[in-house]
């Protein structure tokens, strides 16, 4: 019996794939906090607002700076290390606040990230939860045994096609499937881990846990 051949991807067309998915969230998020300030009367609210859109346009910025490096063959953009705290606020805008809560230590605050990277692991997995599952959403983070973890849990299930995406080796062909892709790359680029548990009564959590930066 001959074995059929997985073809292998179309690295361009993996690229551009990978583009349009990760500038989904920005640029949606992006549209909204712009109708948001429109209509925003608070002058410190509009400020707030004003300040996650610039970031979530410097998000993008930075994305397709990634993708042109990438293209033309050239290192990635250095990223820049940031506390956590300063990626939590721009990731949470993706989120209506009556789905989202937010829960950080002191100490996973203060953690150095990688801001890039960091953000897109997120995004991904907050615009994953948002869209997959009803209900609330809930974003943790703590520090365990000196490593940071960040636990994304909504009311969602463990079921075959989620444990799927997190182990491929390849990517899918279409869009499902392919947020959990990039962030299980993003993570172990960083020496980290990915994993999803069940939770009780229901529920699923997608567990991130990455070393501790210095610097």
């Amino acid at each position: 019996m001959r074995l059929r051949r997985t073809p292998r991807p179309d690295p361009a067309l993996l690229l551009l794939r990978s583009v349009c998915h990760e500038l989904r969230p920005p640029v949606a998020t992006l549209t909204s906090l712009v109708r948001a300030l429109e209509s925003q009367p608070s002058e410190l609210r509009r400020c707030e607002l004003a300040r996650l859109a610039g970031e979530h346009a410097s998000h993008a910025e930075a994305v397709l700076k990634q993708a042109a490096a990438a293209a033309a063959g050239l290192a990635e953009p250095a990223d820049t290390a940031v506390p956590l705290h300063r990626v939590l606020p721009v990731v949470a805008a993706t989120v209506p606040t009556d789905r989202l809560a937010v829960s950080v230590s002191a100490g996973a605050g203060r953690c150095l990230v990688s801001g890039r990277h960091t953000r897109q692991i997120l995004l991904n997995l907050l615009s994953n939860a948002a869209r997959y599952s009803p209900g609330e959403i809930r974003l943790i983070a703590a520090v365990r045994r000196r490593r940071l973890r960040l636990t994304v849990a909504d009311q969602g299930g463990l079921t075959e096609d989620l444990l799927h995406a997190l182990h491929r080796r390849t990517p899918p062909a279409g869009t499902k499937g392919l947020g959990l892709w990039v962030v299980r790359h993003l993570v172990d680029a960083q020496g980290g881990t990915l994993r999803a548990r069940a939770l009780s009564p229901r529920g699923v959590a997608l567990e991130v846990t990455l070393p501790r930066r210095r610097r």
